[in-house]
């Protein structure tokens, strides 16, 4: 059994080295991986070395693999296993450093690395999944054109009547004796929509608005991050708004 690790070369092994890296068995979410153990002369231990620190010092300028969706820097594999397993110039990357202990003439040395693109392909895989288990299902709403899904409650109240007491201890109230609804609404949405709502905004705000309409009482905002939907990187807007019911 033989390993090579980019021009480094593992000849004298000491235990089989494939197995899998482990998410979600049962779902599949696996990736291969090498947990490479041998024997190296003092030379190959230092040829490993440098595979590593090269590996490393352009892997950690690498954009954000999740945000990027591409692997970015990689180590090539190649080798044999039992039974006649090959492997032949599998993209990788290291999931734990090169270590070793002096044996003798020899140094008994580890290093353990993991196929790139299943690794990459189970990254997208758990966001999706935890974003998904995060969402709640509470409704849309739509504001001119657009509908936002909801992430919290939209229908609550404006400041009601206030109670104040009397200098003899007892209440009164003060503020108009009416409910006013207003609809403070946190939604999802995408550049489109939120680009139409700014739109739909900047038309409310310079008309009057009719009994019984809704009417913006602040100024719309959002914040943006990215999100994996079906394997595929986009944009997800979360719009901010509050309307009150005109009485």
């Amino acid at each position: 059994m033989t390993i090579t690790i980019g021009n480094s070369s593992f000849p004298n092994l000491t235990a089989q080295p494939f197995g899998y890296d482990e998410s979600d068995t049962r779902s599949g979410l696996t990736a291969k991986k090498w947990a490479v153990t041998g024997l190296l002369t003092p030379e190959e231990w230092l040829d490993l070395v440098a595979e590593y620190d090269t590996w490393r010092d352009v892997r950690i300028d690498d954009p954000d693999t999740f945000g990027s969706g591409v692997v970015g820097t990689t180590v090539l594999l190649s080798g044999t296993g039992p039974g006649g397993q090959t492997w032949t110039n599998v993209p990788c990357w290291f999931s734990s450093a090169p270590q070793g202990t002096q044996t003798g003439n020899k140094i008994s040395a580890s290093v353990e690395l993991v196929d790139a693109a299943q690794a990459l392909e189970i990254l997208i895989k758990d966001e999706e999944i935890a974003e998904t288990e995060e969402e709640l299902d509470i409704g849309d709403i739509t504001i001119g054109t657009t509908t936002l899904k909801l992430v919290k409650p939209a229908n609550t109240y404006n400041q009601g009547p206030q109670a104040q007491l009397t200098i003899s201890g007892t209440h009164y109230i003060t503020g108009p004796l009416v409910v006013e609804e207003v609809l403070d609404i946190e939604g999802l949405t995408d550049e489109t929509g939120w680009n139409t709502i700014r739109n739909w905004y900047e038309g409310m705000i310079v008309s009057r608005p009719n009994k019984d309409s809704y009417y913006p009482i602040s100024p719309p905002t959002a914040s943006a991050r990215n999100k994996i939907i079906e394997g595929v990187k986009t944009v997800e807007y979360t719009v901010n708004i509050q309307l009150i019911k005109i009485l």
